[in-house]
């Protein structure tokens, strides 16, 4: 799923509407690996979101999805047919990091949002253990994300998205050291993942 399919080839297609529709900006793509596998983790505070970090990454995203989401009948729709790989509410979903670590060793890039869910107000929470943990494991680049504008255009309980514009700022990748996962792992974890908040708190100001 790594490539990209005839049904994700329309998906880009169609985003032509939506681009246009909140003036959609991309900065720093040219951060994306342009090949091999890497993470794209992303603040969250809209719907909208992994529909603006799709178009505008240079190569396909194949997201990791909540589980009582991915049942939705439109999102199970389109996650079945983009490769998304749907994770439990649990920290223990051993299943899901299995399958997210496979994609990676098949040199795939994978979406993430590290809050584990959409921030009420707009503003960043804190991060879940889940993208360093990816990171770490996979030992791969993991990409900041800041999405800026996303809940001015279609904040929570809002019906119809506003035509406010977006942006959307790809920031230097990250890498972590191997010997993180092996020495003192749940500190060098913590550690991790306040770095990849931290990083995406700077470009989603």
């Amino acid at each position: 799923m790594g490539r990209e399919t005839p049904f994700y080839r329309a998906l880009r297609l169609l985003s032509v509407l939506p681009r246009r529709y909140f003036r959609l900006r991309v900065e720093g793509d040219g951060n994306v690996p342009a090949a091999g596998p890497c993470l794209l983790a992303a603040n969250h505070a809209s719907y909208v979101d992994p529909v603006v970090l799709a178009m505008a990454s240079p190569r396909p995203v194949r997201f990791i999805v909540d589980q009582q989401q991915y049942r939705r009948p439109l999102v199970h729709w389109i996650a079945a047919r983009t490769g998304a790989i749907p994770v439990g509410n649990s920290s223990r979903d051993v299943g899901a990091v299995r399958r997210a670590l496979r994609a990676l060793r098949r040199g795939d890039v994978l979406g993430i949002f590290p809050e584990g869910g959409r921030s009420g107000d707009g503003t960043l929470k804190p991060g879940k253990p889940g993208a360093a943990l990816l990171a770490l494991r996979g030992d791969v680049p993991l990409v900041p994300v800041g999405i800026v504008g996303a809940y001015r255009a279609y904040p929570r309980h809002r019906l119809v998205p506003r035509p406010a514009p977006i942006t959307v700022r790809f920031g230097t990748p990250l890498r972590f050291p191997p010997s993180w996962l092996h020495h003192a792992a749940k500190d060098h974890l913590e550690e991790a993942t306040s770095l990849v908040m931290e990083a995406i708190g700077a470009l989603a100001r």
